[in-house]
C-alpha cells in the first residue's frame, strides 16, 4: 500500500472520514491546514511546509502521519487558477512524492476539494500515490445519494424516516455530510427516545436550513402536483422578496405542467428517474384537460410579465388558486 495518499472531494466529512483510516490513533500526527491560504504566498508557504514535514522522518516516534488538508488551490481548484508559481511549486513537490519513498511508520495525506486528472501535477502523483476521488455529482445525483446516506446515518442514531421524509430533509439540510449529521443530532435531542420516527412535522419544526442552500422550488411543484394549495402557497412565501418573483414563478409553474403532460402522454426519453416517479404519482390528482388549460394560463401569464404589460405578483397568486380548484361534474 502506497504511504503518500492523495483524497478529493467537495464533501469535507468524507474526505475527513478517509483520511481518519490512515491517522488511526492521531500518534505522530502533523496538520498542515491551507482552508485561508488565499494568496500566492500563503500557498508557497504551506507548500514548504507540508515538504518540511515530509522530508521529515519519524526518528524515535513509532510513526508519523502529515496531513496537509483544504488545498483548494491545486490544479482544476477554480476559475482564477494558482499563480504560475504556485503551479510549478507544485510540480515540483508532486515529482519529490513521487520519487521519495517514505519509511513503512510515515504516511503524508494531501487532501482538496478539487484536482483536474490531467494535470501534471495528477499524473505525476497518479503511479506513485493511493488515490481517493469522491466524484462531483449532479444536483439530482447529490441529492438522491444524501438522501441514501442520511437514512444510514439516522439508523445509526437510532432514528428512521418516514416514507419521503428523507429527501425532504436533505432538500432543507443540503447534501454536505458534516451538516446532516449535525442536524440528525439536533432531531435526535428533538424527538428523544420516546419517538424515533423523523416525519415531515418534525423536519419543519426543529431542521435548519443548511449554508448555502436555497429554498428548493421543488417543495412548490411537490404540493401542486400534490394538488394542497396551502402547501404550494406556504412554499411560494420563501420566494415572495426575490426580484423578478412572478417571471421565476410563472417559469417554474408552467414548466412543470409541461413536464406533467409530457409524463401523461409517455414522453418521458431524458427525464431523471426520481422525478419521473414522483410525476407519474402527481398525475393521479390531474386530468390532461386540466394540466392542459393550467399550463396554458401560466404560459400566458408568463409572456405578459415578461413583456413589462403587468407586475403578475398578485395574478400568480390567484392563477395558482384558479388552476388548482376541482371542478366538480
Amino acid at each position: 500500500m502506497a504511504n503518500v495518499h492523495v483524497i478529493i472531494g467537495e464533501d469535507d466529512f468524507l474526505v475527513g472520514e478517509t483520511a481518519k483510516k490512515v491517522i488511526g490513533d492521531g500518534v505522530g500526527l502533523e496538520v498542515i491546514d491551507s482552508m485561508n491560504s488565499s494568496n500566492a504566498d500563503l500557498q508557497l508557504k504551506d507548500i514548504r511546509e507540508a515538504d518540511a514535514s515530509f522530508s521529515t522522518p519519524p526518528f524515535l516516534d513509532p510513526k508519523k502521519v502529515t496531513w496537509w488538508k483544504n488545498v483548494h488551490f491545486l490544479p482544476g481548484g477554480g476559475k482564477k487558477g494558482a499563480s504560475e508559481e504556485v503551479k510549478e511549486a507544485l510540480e515540483k513537490f508532486a515529482k519529490k512524492l513521487s520519487e521519495s519513498p517514505l519509511q513503512e511508520n510515515q504516511h503524508f495525506i494531501l487532501s482538496g476539494p478539487h484536482l483536474l486528472k490531467t494535470s501534471v501535477f495528477a499524473k505525476t502523483l497518479a503511479t506513485a500515490a493511493e488515490m481517493v476521488v469522491f466524484a462531483v455529482e449532479k444536483p439530482w445525483e447529490a441529492a438522491k445519494n444524501a438522501a441514501v446516506r442520511v437514512i444510514d446515518l439516522a439508523k445509526e442514531m437510532g432514528l428512521s424516516f418516514a416514507p419521503g421524509v428523507a429527501e425532504k430533509f436533505v432538500s432543507v439540510v443540503g447534501t454536505d455530510t458534516r451538516s446532516l449529521m449535525s442536524e440528525l443530532g439536533k432531531m435526535r435531542d428533538y424527538l428523544g427516545n420516546e419517538k424515533p420516527t423523523i416525519d415531515a412535522a418534525a423536519v419543519a419544526e426543529i431542521t435548519s436550513q443548511g449554508f448555502g442552500v436555497e429554498p428548493v422550488v421543488w417543495d412548490i411543484t411537490d404540493a401542486i402536483g400534490k394538488r394542497d394549495l396551502n402547501a404550494a402557497l406556504e412554499a411560494m412565501r420563501k420566494f415572495e422578496l426575490e426580484n423578478g418573483f412572478a417571471v421565476f414563478m410563472t417559469g417554474i409553474i408552467e414548466k412543470f405542467f409541461r413536464q406533467l403532460i409530457d409524463v401523461k402522454n409517455g414522453k418521458t426519453e431524458g427525464m431523471n428517474p426520481y422525478a419521473l416517479r414522483k410525476n407519474e404519482g402527481f398525475l393521479r390528482n390531474w386530468s390532461l384537460a386540466e394540466l392542459r388549460a393550467a399550463r396554458a394560463r401560466f404560459l400566458m401569464l408568463r409572456e405578459k410579465v415578461v413583456s413589462g404589460t403587468t407586475s403578475g405578483d398578485v395574478l400568480v397568486v390567484s392563477t395558482l388558486v384558479r388552476v388548482m380548484r376541482r371542478h366538480v361534474r
